[in-house]
């Protein structure tokens, strides 16, 4: 005759602790010590965001800047030119704009309302050719500005953060 196999009783309390009491696996222990390692790092990531967003850390939105370029009244095509190939280095959202004297003119009409006051003395041939361009970023990088206002037929050179997502704007100086 065989001897019947004992078999363990899963609601028996000794069974439980002679399972205790004997050491664990290598292998169970580094699985142990990771899980632990994995929490720990988990619950640091979360700690430490919790407490950069309780002291006032914030995600800061991305922002619109207008650079816009007045030429001399006097200036000439290759001087445009120059002034358009050096502000290819700013990172142009749609391209450079060039705004003729007729539209610089005509823009200046409808701002005036045709008053003659304003309007007294002003033609088109008068009025300024300028280049502008969109950029957005979380700030705005100067770069080769300061190169561009020494260029010759350069009058002017204008940097304006747009308002946004209340938000006030502003003139930058470069």
């Amino acid at each position: 005759m065989t001897d019947p196999q004992p078999t363990h009783d899963p609601f028996d309390v000794e069974s439980w602790t002679e399972k205790a009491d004997k050491p664990r696996p290598a292998s169970r222990r580094w699985l142990h010590l990771l899980g632990t390692a994995a929490g720990a790092l988990v619950l640091g990531a979360v700690a430490s965001t919790t407490v950069m967003l309780v002291a006032g850390w914030r995600y800061v939105p991305e922002r619109e800047f207008t650079v816009a370029v007045s030429m001399e009244p006097d200036a000439d095509l290759r001087q445009r030119d120059a002034v358009e190939q050096a502000l290819g280095a700013l990172p142009a959202r749609d391209g450079i704009r060039l705004e003729t004297r007729e539209q610089a003119y005509q823009k200046l009409r409808e701002r005036a309302g045709n008053d003659p006051v304003q309007l007294e003395g002003v033609t088109a041939e008068s009025m300024p050719e300028s280049l502008s361009l969109t950029t957005v970023g979380r700030d705005f990088e100067c770069g080769p500005l300061p190169a561009v206002r020494k260029m010759a037929g350069v009058d002017r050179v204008r940097v304006v953060m747009r308002p946004g997502a209340g938000r006030p704007g502003a003139e930058l100086v470069c």
